[in-house]
Order: C-alpha cells, then sequence, then structure tokens
C-alpha cells in the first residue's frame, strides 16, 4: 500500500503575493496538492513575503480565498518568510563562519561593465569583490562564494534571495515533496547546493508545465495575466476553472467541471513529462 510508505509526505505550496493569482499558479496548486493527497501525506501553505515592496496583503488575503475556493486546502498554519528574519540571519552567520561568504559593493551597472569586459564567453558577474574584505557590516550585497557567477544571498537593501529563504524554510518546515514551474528548474543545482552546504536533507523536486498565452509567453502575475477573481466575476466557477486545468495538464480528457477530490485517484497516471500548456487551452473570457 503506498501510504504505509508515503505516511509522512509533505508538500507545500508557497506563491509569492505579488499579484493576484492565475491559471498558472492555481496549476501547480492543484498538483502540489494531488502530489501529497493521493498518497495521505500533508500540504503545507508558505507565504513568500520577502520583497515587502512588492508583496501586498490584499494579494495574501487573496491566495487564502482562491486556494479555499478550489477546495485546495492546507494543513497546519500558514508560514510568512517576513516572519522568519532570525532563522535567515542564523543560516547567513554560519556560512560566514565556514568562510563562504563575501559582500559586494558592485552596483548593477558596475556588474553589465565587468560582464562586457569579459567577452561574449562569459555573461555573470566574475567576483570583482571577493578579494576585497569589505566589512560585512557595510551597506554591501552579500554573495556565495563557492558557486558560479557568486549568487547573492542578501541584497544591499537588506532583501533575502529566493533561493536562500527557500532551502532554510523547506528544511524548517521538512517538506518531503516540492513541485513548481518548469522556469524553476534552473533553480534546483544551487538550492541543492545550498542545502549541502547548511546540512538539510534533500527534497523530491517536481516541475509543474508552465501555462503560455496567446502571446506566445509565460502567464505572469506581472504581465497582467488574467487572474482567477476575473474568471469569478465573469460567472466561471471554481469546479469549472480545475475542470479546465485538468484538461490542460493532462488530467482529464474532457473540459466539465470537477472537484478537486474528484481527481486524487487520477494522479496516479500523471504525466510529468509535459513542459507547458498552448495558448489554446487558455481560459478565456
Amino acid at each position: 500500500m503506498p501510504m504505509l510508505y508515503f505516511h509522512n509526505m509533505t508538500g507545500r505550496f508557497a506563491p509569492s503575493p505579488s499579484g493576484y493569482m492565475h491559471i498558472g499558479n492555481a496549476s501547480t496548486a492543484l498538483l502540489s496538492w494531488l502530489q501529497v493527497k493521493s498518497y495521505g501525506g500533508k500540504i503545507l501553505l508558505r507565504i513568500e513575503d520577502i520583497d515587502h515592496e512588492r508583496c501586498k496583503k490584499q494579494y495574501v488575503d487573496s491566495v487564502f480565498e482562491d486556494l479555499i475556493k478550489l477546495g485546495l486546502d492546507w494543513d497546519e498554519q500558514p508560514l510568512f518568510q517576513s516572519n522568519r528574519e532570525n532563522d535567515y540571519a542564523t543560516a547567513l552567520e554560519f556560512l560566514i563562519k565556514k568562510n563562504l561568504i563575501f559582500p559586494c559593493s558592485c552596483s548593477r551597472k558596475d556588474i553589465r561593465k565587468s560582464i562586457q569586459g569579459q567577452g561574449e564567453s562569459h555573461q555573470s558577474y566574475p567576483g570583482t569583490c571577493l578579494n576585497k574584505k569589505l566589512p560585512f557590516e557595510g551597506p554591501y550585497s552579500l554573495r556565495l562564494k563557492n558557486w558560479d557567477g557568486y549568487p547573492i544571498v542578501k541584497r544591499s537593501n537588506n532583501i533575502w534571495s529566493y533561493h536562500f529563504t527557500v532551502v532554510i524554510d523547506d528544511a524548517y518546515q521538512e517538506i518531503s515533496h516540492i513541485v513548481r514551474g518548469q522556469d524553476l528548474k534552473e533553480c534546483d543545482p544551487l538550492q541543492n547546493h545550498l542545502r549541502k552546504l547548511l546540512g538539510y536533507g534533500f527534497p523530491k523536486i517536481s516541475h509543474a508545465p508552465l501555462w503560455f498565452g496567446p502571446n506566445k509567453k509565460k502567464l505572469t502575475k506581472t504581465d497582467g495575466a488574467v487572474s482567477l477573481r476575473d474568471y469569478y466575476n465573469k460567472g466561471w466557477s471554481p469546479e469549472a476553472i480545475l475542470g479546465h486545468i485538468a484538461r490542460g495538464i493532462g488530467l482529464n480528457k474532457d473540459l466539465g467541471p470537477v472537484n478537486a477530490e474528484d481527481l486524487i485517484h487520477k494522479y496516479e497516471s500523471y504525466n510529468w513529462d509535459k513542459h507547458y500548456v498552448s495558448s489554446r487551452e487558455v481560459l478565456h473570457l
């Protein structure tokens, strides 16, 4: 019985509240939910709100509302990254003591110039400040030493990087399975490297298909993708939206309305090789 093996399975849905949820967000949330619910595991909700300028309370509220309407409930209280500052600082101090972090005073303009100076074969930050020994308490970005391009861990404006916080939070929440978009697949090697440095385990990562609009570009909140609330306002029911998603990602053969619970038994045959959903599948108002 699968449940005997997966009884400790824990997944998560971790939206950034920088806009209203759209069909692509809902699709990833559905797959995250189905993955663990089909094996009797638990799903956690994490609000990735570390970017205080872009993340707004109205979008947080809409995440809760949309997930509840879709029947994608979660276990335990939601975790807010904005409440996790001390844990990120502790992990950063650990890496600093391991001599794995260096301060960087380069602006984006400086970095563009340095990349151009390297020629076309180099497309990443060359480590200009690696050996400058700038003080950690200065107004600088903090970068990781032992990875190509020296990725930022904390920016000069004190905003933590996505890669850093997600790794720490996944370990804190004991996440065993992750579902996220195909566009984040390139993040896996760096995040697994950070997990190794911090002594964390390695969750199983699956990648949900991306939804492309009529312009053949990925649906994004920042580009004004049609939100779920727009569909509701035009008369779409949550079941109709789920039916459309299920058809788009290959869980159902027709467009009929469904409940999330109805799809649990179909998850076992889901094909993770599907990388995108074309524009003809996108809901139209």
